[in-house]
This record gives C-alpha cells, structure tokens and sequence, in this order.
C-alpha cells in the first residue's frame, strides 16, 4: 500500500492504494516507511533529515511525477504551515552542502528541512514542438547517463555535461553544465533554449506552471537558468533544448592516465621540492592552454603520504567525422574535425610539454599498474600509461563512475592566469601536509585528499562573455578549473557528537588550507579567489559554504568571505539574479543557505 497525500484532503493524510480520479497526487513517504532510508539523505553521508520528523504533521518525503503533482503538494504543504526555508527539493541528491537536508541543529534560526520535495521520478526524455521547432526536453530527474545514452542512441548526439553517472539534470544543468566536452562544445547553458518551471503565484500559498515559450523571456527565468543555479525562483521541471542546436556525438575517444611521482618532490630540502612543485603546476598550466578543443585533462593531484605515492593527470582525445564545431548552427567559433593521427599527436605534444615531470610510459614503472582514479567528476579505474581507443559512448560509460556514497567537503577555483610561485609552493604544503599554522586532523583520510586541476576554456570561453550576456555564467576568461576535494566514512563506533568532531576538525583544516593558497595567489589580498585578472571566483555547482551563508544559517568554520553570490557570479550577473528573485518570490517561499534571496524579507 502506498501513502498518498491527496489535494482533495487539504491537511489530512490518507492511505490509498491509488489516486482517485484524475487529480494530481504525489506519493508521500513518510519517516516510518521502510523505503523513507537513503530518501532522507542524499550522496554526501554528511547531511540527512532530523530523526524526529512528525508523519502526523506530514512531515517526510513526496514524490512528484509532473508540474500538475508539484503545484498540488506546494499548495497542500503551505496549509500545512509550511515556512520558507523547511520546504527543500531534490533531484539526483549530488549537492556538496545541506541545501535540502538542512537539520536543526545547523542553523543559527533552528529552521529545518521538513518536506523534501522528491523529483527523482521525473525522469523523462522527450520531444516537443513548439511555433514549428523541435525541441529535445529533459526533466530533472534525468541522469547523465541517460542522457547521453539518449541523445546519443536516438539523435547522434552529445550535450557537453558531467561525468558522474547518477548526478541528474535538476542541479547539474541550470548550474552551469561542465564536462569532458566542454571545450569543444561548451557548457550544457548554452544549448538551453528555457525552461518550464513552478513558480509562486501572485496570490499567498499558490503556485502556477511558467510554461516554456520560444523567443519570450520577460522574467528573464530562461536567462538564470543558464547558470544561475536551481531552487532559487522555484522548481525547474522541464529543460528545453532546440534539436538542431545540440552538438553531435563524436564517434571514437582516446583516453590515457599519466603516473606523476612523488619522489621527484621528495629531497632532503622542503623548500626545493615546494619550487619544484609549483614548477610543476606552472607546466602543467602551459600544456593545459597548449590543448586543442578536442583535448581535456584532469589533474588528480593527491596528498602524498610518503615518497612512494604518485598523483595522476587524466586525459581524454575525442576524434572522428563529428568531432568538430560548427558555429553557424551552435555558437562559438568555428573548430575542424580530428583525426585519429592528430589525437595521437595532441597526446604526444602534452607529453613533450610535461616531459620533465611525466615518464615515459616504457620507462614507468607504474606501467600496466590497475590504478583507481579518485574524486568526482570522473571516478574511474584505468590502467596508468595505457592508451584506450574506444567509441566515444563506451568511453563515456567506462568513466561514468560516482564513487563511493561517503561523506564529502569541496572547494572550487576559476582560474585565469598561471600560478604564482608562491601559489604553487602553498599548493605543495597543502599536499603534503606541511602547511605553516595548519595541522593536519588524526581523522583526515589523506588517501582521498586531492586538488583536482582540470582543463577549462576554449570554446567555454567562445560561446559567450559579458557583452554578449546569454547565460549567466560570469567565468568566461578562466583556463583551469580547481576542485578541493577530500572524502571520510562515519564510522560504527562514532557517535554522533564524535562525528561532528571530526566533520569539524577536517572541514576547518582543509579551508584554512584553502585560504593559505588563494592568500599566496592574491598576494595577500584575500584567501578567496576574488573577481580579477588571476581569478574568476567560485563554482557553484561546487557550494561551499565557507563562501558564506544566508541569515539564519551556519557557515563552516573558519574564514568568510561573506558576498557569496558575488565569489559565485560576479557583480552584475548577482545584482540580476537578485531583481529576478524579488519580481518572482518576494517572500522567499524557495530559501537554502545559498540561495538568491530578497533580502529585504529574509529574516
């Protein structure tokens, strides 16, 4: 038997075996059902709802299948005196913070998560026409895998998205959209033609459906969500994107893993080995801007716990009769095919740009060596200095890994300029755990401690800039893309007051870390990567709330910047997500700690 909440009832829950009639109803799964385990909580093990959620209050979960099912459970949860902040939404459960399972006990205020709003049904990937264009639309619940596996079976084609398999369309696409494609496409915003979404109605506890209409956009909410991020305005149930706009797959890909060694930073003299180190990084920079569209690397560099251990640089060739762009039809500029000759060719040249760092692979002694590629966005495990040639789907799949659910703290860079010496010998503190006023926590799992360092612009920087303003991605100068990273399990014999402990211990340790560095790239000016001509702030498909939080919520500890909407966007595209909120709900009925808020009504 299923729990239903039914419009019909207004306050009252009723047990149902199925919705009467026609009307919409979502399935409510309450605290005590035995599937309500793994939906109070999503990937990150950080972060689930309080364990004294009321099912007579109607408290829990609800599971939509449509618009139609969002507008009647909004509706029935504002008589249920819902307030801004305990209603959250989710699509796929990726966030690296608490914005839909925010407890208690994690806010100045005590507002809490009390009903998720549960998308993960809405997975459906269809067509539409619209004043005679065809339009491919994806609903938030999607993965992206089912995406490309889609798009490419049924259409040839490719939109240039994430990696990890289960992350889905809801907070991947509107944040922005970044893959292994992306500098030869682009970001996934710039192929997003609108959305249809669920917003506030004019009149106190309605909603309504903002239907999608080609060429209209006078609420500007087709504009934010491309890259403004999701649950600020309301509940984005459909992407739309125009068939002929959306790249071709490329038929075939080229992937290999590069072993770096520590033990060529590892000498008797610390301060050496950090100049060699940020030496390193400044090639490894240079090869990046090196790299044709087709090429992109990833940077695993981990923290090292003895001289033996090595880090790893990642990187993928596609080529092939569609492995090109062509402006006219998608934006950009314009970037001729590859062959399998010059895909080979643009490993070879990254490898002569990194040849005093990076081995020969019949001289490596990891050669062959099985080797499990850690972090997100790709999660995979490769053979080191083994060159795969597979067709580009199969390629997708093999990377296509989202790792273990554990619990997770991220922190993201934009960067524009090469790292400074001192930047780059900060970096190699950090990794090795040497950093000057910043011990490393006994709890820290260093095996899963690392900055990700991946390839960025190009045709990223092609599809759009500030003059143009088509998206609201600011970072349009950047060439690599920084993602902290580091990952530990809640152990049995923790409780937790234990597990706050230790949550605590790494999360301080590793942004005083962060701060460290980015103090070093500014010279001193912030520990933040601000707005400038080094850096283009935050990503916010990467939160951080480090960055700062909304009134009434609790930031992580240590250092704040403070304005995070402006690290996350810039000046102008946050002053305009801001107008937008205040126009669409200006009583902030859609509230986390990092959301576009009108701050004249946040408490």
């Amino acid at each position: 038997m299923l729990v239903l909440f039914s419009p019909q009832h207004g306050r009252e829950l009723k047990y149902l075996n199925k919705p009467e009639g026609d009307i919409p109803v979502s399935i409510y799964v309450t605290p005590e059902s035995n599937n309500y385990p793994g939906l109070d909580r999503g990937f990150n093990q950080r972060f689930k709802l309080d364990n004294d959620l009321s099912p007579s209050q109607g408290e829990g979960v609800y599971l939509v299948s449509n618009a139609s099912d969002i507008v009647e459970t909004l509706q029935n949860l504002y008589k249920l005196s819902a307030q801004p902040g305990e209603i959250k939404v989710i699509s796929g459960g990726h966030c690296y913070e608490n914005f839909t399972f925010q407890s208690a006990t994690d806010t100045d205020s005590g507002t809490r998560t009390r009903f998720v709003i549960d998308l993960s049904n809405m997975r459906g990937i269809s067509e539409e026409v619209k004043e005679d264009k065809e339009y491919i639309v994806v609903e938030p619940g999607a993965s992206n895998w089912l995406i490309q596996q889609t798009l490419h079976a049924k259409y040839g084609a490719a939109l240039p998205g994430g990696s990890c398999y289960s992350v889905c369309a809801g907070g991947h696409i509107a944040g922005g959209g970044y893959g292994l494609l992306s500098r030869l496409h682009g970001l996934v915003v710039d192929y997003l033609a609108g959305v249809e979404m669920v917003i506030p109605d004019a009149t106190e506890g309605k909603y309504k459906i903002r239907t999608f209409t080609p060429g209209n956009d006078e609420d500007r909410l087709n504009w934010a969500s491309r890259g403004g991020g999701s649950g600020h305005f309301g509940i984005i149930t459909k992407y739309y994107f125009e068939k002929a706009r959306v790249p071709a797959a490329p038929e075939h890909a080229l992937f290999i893993s590069f072993p770096v060694a520590w033990e060529q930073f590892s000498t008797s003299s610390p301060e050496t080995d950090a100049a060699n180190f940020a030496a390193f990084l400044q090639a490894y920079y240079d090869a990046c801007t090196q790299l044709p569209e087709q090429a992109f690397t990833l940077g695993k560099f981990t923290f090292r716990q003895n001289s033996s251990d090595f880090m790893a640089i990642s990187m993928q060739v596609v080529y092939g009769e569609h492995s090109g762009h062509d402006s006219a039809t998608l934006g950009g500029q314009d970037v001729p095919a590859y062959t399998r000759d010059e895909a080979i060719k643009a490993i070879y040249d990254f490898i002569d740009y990194m040849k005093d760092w990076i081995p020969e692979a019949k001289e490596s002694k990891h050669l062959q060596q099985p080797y499990y590629l850690p972090g997100h966005p790709v999660s995979a495990s490769v053979l080191l200095n083994h060159l795969y040639d597979l067709p580009w789907i199969d390629m997708t799949q093999m990377l296509n890994g989202s790792g273990e659910n554990q619990c997770g703290k991220y922190k993201s860079s934009c960067m524009i300029e090469n790292f400074t010496q001192p930047e780059g010998e900060e970096i190699y503190y950090f990794l090795t755990g040497t950093q000057k006023d910043n011990e490393v926590p006994d709890t820290l799992d260093k095996a899963q401690t690392l900055i990700q360092i991946d390839s960025y612009g190009k045709q990223i920087n092609a599809m759009d800039n500030p003059e143009l303003f088509h998206t609201a991605v600011a970072a349009r100068n950047s060439t690599l893309k920084l993602q902290y990273q580091t990952y530990w399990k809640n152990y049995e014999n923790r409780d937790e007051e234990q597990r706050k402990a230790v949550e605590k211990a790494i999360v301080a340790w590793f942004n005083k870390g962060y701060n460290f560095i980015h103090n070093k790239g500014t010279n001193n000016a912030s520990g933040f990567p601000v707005w400038g001509d080094k850096y283009q702030g935050c990503y916010f498909n990467y939160p951080d709330r480090q960055l700062g939080v909304n009134p009434g919520y609790t930031s992580d500890p240590g250092e704040l910047y403070g304005d995070f909407l402006q690290l996350y966007f810039g000046e102008r595209v946050r002053d305009e997500l801001l107008a937008i909120k205040t126009s669409i709900d200006p009583t902030n009925r859609f509230a986390f700690s990092q959301a576009v808020l009108n701050l004249t009504r946040a408490s």
